[in-house]
């Protein structure tokens, strides 16, 4: 009966103590490197924030683009697969690059990092198309 007591106390307390790092979400940014020009491509640094390790293919960079007058939306949706350095804030971070051939010019777009198709907190960032 001790036994089956202190092992149900074992159980919760680990439960206390993990809750909390699980209650953290993950969160995200995204930076517009260079000037994003109708016809071209230009790279987005992107950076996670999380609690657990960050794995090839589960996170993706979207970019999505309205242009005035048309109905609809471009996509573009790309896995990160490298995450090729570490930010400052010591989070692991990708530069991806964002093709423009297809938007014109003042489409307004955003772009923002999801995962399981869901947006990750505070990843976005919008801009116009100059």
């Amino acid at each position: 009966m001790r036994r089956s007591i202190a092992a149900v106390a074992g159980v919760l307390l680990a439960l206390v103590i993990a809750s909390p790092a699980a209650a953290v979400p993950t969160s995200g940014q995204t930076h517009i490197v260079g000037t994003p020009t109708s016809g071209q491509t230009f790279d987005v640094l992107a950076s996670v924030h999380s609690v657990t390790p960050v794995v090839p293919y589960e996170y993706a960079i979207q970019n999505e683009c309205s242009v005035p007058g048309k109905p609809g939306s471009t996509i573009q949706n790309d896995d990160i697969v490298y995450w090729t350095s570490i930010s400052t804030d010591g989070d692991p971070q990708a530069t991806m690059p964002i093709h423009l051939e297809s938007v014109p010019q003042n489409a307004t777009c955003k772009v923002f990092i999801v995962r399981n198709n869901t947006v990750v907190k505070g990843s976005t960032t919008s801009y116009t198309v100059a």
